[in-house]
């Protein structure tokens, strides 16, 4: 994260990577049945995305220590990206994920974000909420700081 803001000096797409990214480790940076779970960060795929994914425990799961009758991935990702809720209760946090939202839309910038078989894609015309026939572990974030190039 160092390195690309020193090259780059791009800060607040940096404040956008590091929110991201370290809700990897505050949410997911534990040992079950002795596999680690971390993070994969590429700042440079096909030198247009930035790509952030992790094999944690996912949005739904997460939030569901705090919320226990979440239905769904895609009402994890509404909840996630719209209002002020951590998944590490009792803190009083959870104001990362709308900080990227909204920094993403008033930017013209794009995110698309997948956890579980619920995914989001923000841009400057909002978010948008689907379903996919891809399940996956944790999380996986692609950010396109080009203005939707």
């Amino acid at each position: 994260m160092e390195s690309f803001i020193i090259t780059t000096k791009k800060y607040l797409e940096s404040a956008i990577i590091g929110e991201i990214g370290n809700n990897t480790f505050d949410h997911n940076f534990i040992f079950e049945n002795m596999d680690q779970k971390g993070v994969y960060c590429n700042f440079t795929f096909h030198e247009k995305y930035i790509v952030l994914s992790d094999y944690g425990r996912g949005i739904k799961e997460s939030l569901s220590q705090v919320i226990p009758n979440i239905q769904t991935n895609i009402e994890a990702l509404e909840i996630a990206f719209t209002k002020k809720i951590s998944g590490r209760s009792p803190e009083q946090r959870g104001n990362g994920l709308k900080f990227v939202s909204e920094t993403i839309q008033k930017d013209n910038w794009n995110l698309f974000f997948q956890s579980g078989n619920g995914y989001c894609r923000i841009d400057k015309d909002g978010i948008k909420y689907s379903k996919s026939a891809f399940l996956i572990s944790g999380c996986l974030a692609i950010l396109n700081f080009d203005g939707g190039k």
